[in-house]
């Protein structure tokens, strides 16, 4: 009886110090081991928590849209959440877009492919992305103004110039692809494992990295802050967790 009050007075404890969650989520070690972390004020100030953007149950605080039906008229099913993971599917070309902004931030998704391909890309990679900064004032559309961060099979951490955006990285553009910029490097587990993004917003730059590994960055970014979206691009994908971490 005395180790079950012991239990008690410990978890009510743990939940008006709110220990229990800073234990259970320490700050990534790319955050920790980061060349700007001194420039990071809320991780500097202890007030820097993950963020769950995905609930694990719900469609809670994104909004879909679809080149075919629009926004928020997801009449195919295209995006769902089954046993707390996203499931992306179908033919139709979208993405499933946050309600809100953000700028300066820490960004980590963890997602799997599928196996089925739809037309007209049965016969290409399987493709997805990671689109950030896509301004409130921008409307939507099929590739609206943001910066992409490539979740392409084998292209994982490729930049992508999108809507009219800019940057500028001491990586290369292929040859005729003046919107792309090269990853250094393909760090990408095969499929059906999972693979973790992480994005680092600062100011006008960015990086990304793959499974724990920096494969590309970008300065004098021309959108510097926005919503973030996950693409659904005729590949069958399942996204398990999307968490945020404010950096300023």
């Amino acid at each position: 009886m005395k180790s079950i009050r012991l239990s008690i007075i410990a978890a009510i404890v743990c939940i008006a110090t709110n220990a229990c969650v800073q234990s259970a989520q320490p700050l990534p070690a790319i955050v920790q081991e980061h060349q700007d972390k001194a420039t990071f004020t809320k991780v500097n100030d202890g007030t820097a928590q993950l963020i769950p953007l995905f609930n694990g149950q719900d469609l809670s605080g994104w909004y879909t849209y679809t080149k075919t039906h629009g926004k928020n008229n997801d009449i195919d099913n295209s995006f769902a959440v089954a046993d707390g993971i996203l499931h992306f599917a179908g033919e139709n070309m979208g993405y499933l877009c946050t309600n809100d902004s953000y700028r300066n931030y820490y960004l980590r998704v963890v997602f799997r492919w599928g196996e089925t391909k739809y037309p007209p890309r049965e016969n290409d990679p399987r493709d997805s992305g990671i689109l950030y900064h896509f301004p409130d004032t921008a409307p939507d559309d099929l590739w609206p103004l943001s910066i992409e961060c490539q979740v392409q099979e084998n292209d994982c951490g490729d930049y992508y110039k999108v809507g009219g955006s800019t940057l500028e990285s001491p990586n290369l553009s292929p040859e005729g692809q003046p919107s792309r910029v090269v990853r250094t490097a393909n760090f990408e587990n095969p499929r059906p494992e999972w693979n973790t993004i992480e994005i680092i917003c600062l100011d006008d730059c960015s990086e990304h990295y793959v499974n724990g590994n920096k494969v590309n960055e970008a300065h004098n970014l021309s959108v510097t802050e926005g919503k973030i979206m996950l693409q659904l691009e005729a590949a069958e994908i399942f996204y398990k967790s999307v968490e945020l971490l404010p950096l300023k």
